[in-house]
């Protein structure tokens, strides 16, 4: 399956390559992909060219720790899967966007065996880098820049330290910098009135052009997309919404299996 390929481009600026990884298990059905696509058109406008990837609609295995990358074939996996489109997008893009869900405070396990994955960039030697720390030296590289794009069940922000923290260090091992973390809480209460959603995806297609433009995304600008959409209590008030529809499809289930 080829990746969704978004390109508006005119013969003004430069051109700068994406590559947009959501690692939701619904794919295009879920508020991840709603938030991912308004950035990846904000991309578009400023004239870059987007690859965009559902990892539910790949086949892709876990890492064998086979070491094929590292000790036959530096930078090539020995997995034959559709990984190998997405490393071509990875060699050739300047900002990987990774879009996933909460699950757990972390990423989802498809996220996870991406990055695993993304092992065959990494050379077998290693160096001390400027703070001090080793880390492996690269075949090739993935994105210099990282932007983290994410939706928790619950309303607080607080929320996503886990992973913010989980995809920085990531960034890091790969020597690339995480730039910026645009996270949306409070999916299972926006579920029932998805409407509620609308201008926080006009600010994440302003955050996309701005990073296309400028490669950054103003502070203010992601400020406003981090705070939450509903109160606790507005929460709650959606939320019964879906406890109610979970109640009358177990009830009908019940009675089915009766």
């Amino acid at each position: 399956m080829t990746a969704s390929v978004i390109v508006r481009n005119d013969s003004m600026g430069q051109r700068v390559n994406a590559v947009i990884v959501n690692g939701s298990a619904r794919g295009t059905k879920g508020i991840t992909h709603r938030l991912l696509n308004s950035f990846a058109l904000g991309l578009a406008d400023s004239k870059c060219t987007v690859h965009t990837h559902n990892l539910n609609e790949r086949s892709i295995e876990h890492c064998k720790s086979c070491f094929h990358c590292m000790h036959s074939k530096p930078g090539v996996c020995s997995i034959k899967d559709d990984m190998a489109d997405i490393y071509d997008d990875l060699k050739k893009s300047e900002l990987l966007v990774i879009g996933t869900p909460l699950y757990t405070d972390t990423m989802s396990s498809r996220m996870k065996v991406f990055f695993d994955r993304c092992i065959p960039s990494m050379q077998p030697y290693i160096q001390e880098d400027v703070h001090g720390r080793f880390r492996h030296s690269f075949t090739w590289r993935m994105p210099k820049h990282f932007i983290l794009v994410s939706t928790s069940g619950f309303p607080e922000k607080e929320n996503f330290l886990a992973l913010e923290s989980t995809v920085r260090v990531q960034a890091y091992n790969f020597g690339s910098e995480l730039v910026g973390s645009l996270c949306v809480p409070g999916s299972l209460g926006l579920q029932m009135e998805i409407s509620l959603l609308e201008p926080h995806l006009e600010l994440m297609r302003q955050a996309g052009e701005e990073f296309g433009s400028r490669k950054t995304v103003p502070e203010d600008l992601v400020e406003r997309i981090n705070v939450p959409i509903l109160s606790k209590r507005e929460f709650i008030n959606q939320y019964s919404k879906y406890e109610a529809w979970c109640r009358k499809r177990l009830e009908k289930h019940s009675s089915s299996d009766a």
